[in-house]
């Protein structure tokens, strides 16, 4: 064999081999083409309409973002509202599609899942959607339980303390310091205090099924990591009944007992005195806390992964 015939044999394998990884690669670029998918609707149900609105996706997150944030808050803030908005409807999508009021897939507002105000959509807000078109916040591949809330007090919570939930702690939930207890914060929105009769109290638990009467006492019965109210002592004339402390605050008046991260509870000639820190139940995303991250230089990203441990930023769809 020559020369010029092993130059060509050589030449050849090389072409070969050259072809060969031009094939892997454009493979590998079509499978993540095919593994994006689509954009999906979702089914929105408006109350105050008694209507439900197919939306697509981004269009619903776009309407979300200016629901639950100020829609000239600084864009990473509002770029990490959008990841958490659009997993926790994908994550309602995917669960319980058409499980809602007239065959929807999700509720308008803060009460039964997410604010939603479109007419508060600007463009700071679709730039933020836009640039983060189609991520979401997943463990090992899996959509998180991608909670919010307003402001964490300087503290975030785990989910069984913040929310009483009822199955294991999520292992992406964390307590950490949250940067939302800051002077820039209106003190309405980190502090609170709030006052209410026994009587009230005696409603509110009959709302979720728990019947007490002749209140002398209310205490702190569990505090959880983060130091909330995690369980609270209600001392009444046929013994002592527990409710969860978010439970609690929920059935009372959230926007009164604005957290279960008490300071004081005292009972008093037929009253019941609160006061708290933070706005919410403080579990997950800190809307304060992503605010403030946001002005120190933090990126969306950043701050999806500081208020929620060991997940990845995903993208679904292009």
């Amino acid at each position: 064999m020559t020369v010029t015939d092993n130059r060509r044999k050589t030449l050849t394998w090389i072409g070969i081999g050259l072809l060969a990884v031009i094939v892997v690669v454009l493979g590998i670029s079509r499978s993540r083409r095919v593994a994006l998918g689509k954009e999906p609707t979702i089914r929105v149900y408006i109350d105050a309409e008694k209507r439900v609105l197919d939306l697509p996706m981004e269009e619903y997150v776009a309407a979300v973002v200016g629901g639950e944030m100020k829609n000239y808050w600084p864009h990473e803030a509002l770029a990490a509202q959008a990841i958490v908005a659009r997993t926790f409807a994908l994550k309602a999508l995917e669960e319980k599609p058409g499980s809602g009021p007239m065959g929807s897939d999700i509720q308008a507002g803060f009460k039964e899942a997410q604010e939603y105000k479109p007419e508060n959509v600007n463009e700071a807000i679709r730039t933020a959607v836009k640039e983060t078109r189609g991520k979401v916040l997943t463990e090992g591949g899996n959509l998180i339980n991608a909670w919010f809330h307003s402001n964490a007090g300087g503290k975030t919570a785990l989910a069984k303390e913040g929310l009483n939930f009822a199955g294991a702690e999520p292992t992406y939930t964390v307590v950490r310091d949250s940067p939302d207890d800051t002077e820039d914060v209106p003190l309405s929105d980190r502090r609170w205090k709030a006052e209410f009769s026994t009587a009230e109290i005696e409603t509110a638990l009959a709302k979720v099924g728990l019947q007490v009467k002749g209140i002398g006492n209310v205490t702190i019965a569990k505090r959880g990591p983060s130091g909330r109210a995690e369980t609270i002592a209600i001392h009444h004339s046929g013994g002592v009944t527990t409710i969860g402390g978010n439970d609690l605050r929920v059935a009372l008046d959230p926007m009164r007992m604005r957290s279960n991260f008490l300071t004081k509870l005292e009972v008093k000639d037929g009253r019941v005195a609160m006061e708290g820190k933070g706005f919410g139940h403080g579990v997950g995303l800190s809307q304060w806390g992503a605010h403030n991250m946001a002005k120190t230089g933090k990126r969306h990203e950043q701050i999806c992964q500081y208020y929620f441990k060991n997940v990845k930023v995903e993208k679904r769809w292009a």
